[in-house]
């Protein structure tokens, strides 16, 4: 079985119902995440006026395992900035794939840009 890391992108698709979410949405159950994204994504839809106990909820009827954000996962964001920089990727972009390359997993993004780089970790966009 592929376990798969969430991107807020990928997150916000499904609670604003966006194209892709319903690859999003098949992905989700069991899936990791980042409490960097999951703080994203959960300010991202806060900001479109979207429940936030309604979010929250999602994630745990879905099982979705939110990890901390430690030292190791820390030094390995910080060292995707120089292959991730000309394309602009954020701190929480760069979190997410660090998150995904630990795991040995495959991210799930709706940011179209990540699969033009060489990263160190499979790419699944859902649009």
């Amino acid at each position: 079985m592929v376990g798969y890391v969430i991107d807020a992108s990928a997150f916000l698709a499904i609670v604003r119902g966006e194209p892709g979410a319903d690859l999003a949405t098949s992905r989700l159950p069991g899936a990791s995440m980042s409490v960097v994204n999951a703080s994203e994504a959960l300010m991202r839809g806060m900001e479109k006026g979207l429940p936030l106990d309604l979010m929250r909820a999602l994630l745990s009827s879905q099982q979705v395992r939110l990890l901390v954000f430690d030292e190791a996962l820390a030094v390995a964001t910080a060292l995707l900035r120089p292959a991730s920089k000309h394309a602009g990727l954020s701190f929480a972009d760069r979190a997410c794939i660090a998150t995904a390359v630990a795991l040995k997993a495959t991210v799930v993004t709706a940011d179209r840009v990540w699969a033009d780089l060489d990263l160190p970790c499979t790419v699944e966009l859902i649009r």
